[in-house]
């Protein structure tokens, strides 16, 4: 019985959606291929609103699969990494919601709860489906 459990534990951890974060400027021809939208996400290892969209907002369910059927999410350090021109940040997280043209579609600064970024998002989805 317990190796039953211990299967179906495991089984459905790996049903969960998690955020895919690309790590290269590459995201781009991706989004022209699958006709979804591009988040970048501007952060730093030592905010707190950053750790709090990590571990409790990108965590929850609807999130993740709605990033993941919907978008593809890149990461970006503004202590350590690259930041393209035109994405710029007074504090962070920052996050660039851009199409497949690189076109930036809104800009978020600071974290957002659960039902307000999932809110954004959808937004965001349908305004794409739209044009």
């Amino acid at each position: 019985m317990k190796t039953i459990l211990l299967l179906f534990l495991i089984l459905a951890s790996s049903l969960v959606a998690k955020v895919e974060w690309c790590d290269s400027f590459e995201i781009y021809d991706d989004a022209k291929a699958s006709d979804k939208l591009v988040m970048v996400m501007l952060s730093r290892k030592d905010c707190p609103a950053c750790h709090y969209m990590y571990s409790i907002v990108f965590e929850d369910k609807q999130v993740s699969k709605l990033l993941k059927d919907a978008y593809l999410a890149m990461k970006i350090d503004v202590d350590e990494d690259f930041i393209p021109l035109g994405l710029e940040y007074f504090a962070t997280p920052t996050f660039y919601f851009l199409d497949k043209n690189e076109i930036i579609l809104k800009r978020l600064n600071g974290g957002e709860h659960i039902s307000e970024f999932i809110k954004i998002l959808k937004e965001l989805n349908k305004s794409k489906e739209e044009d």
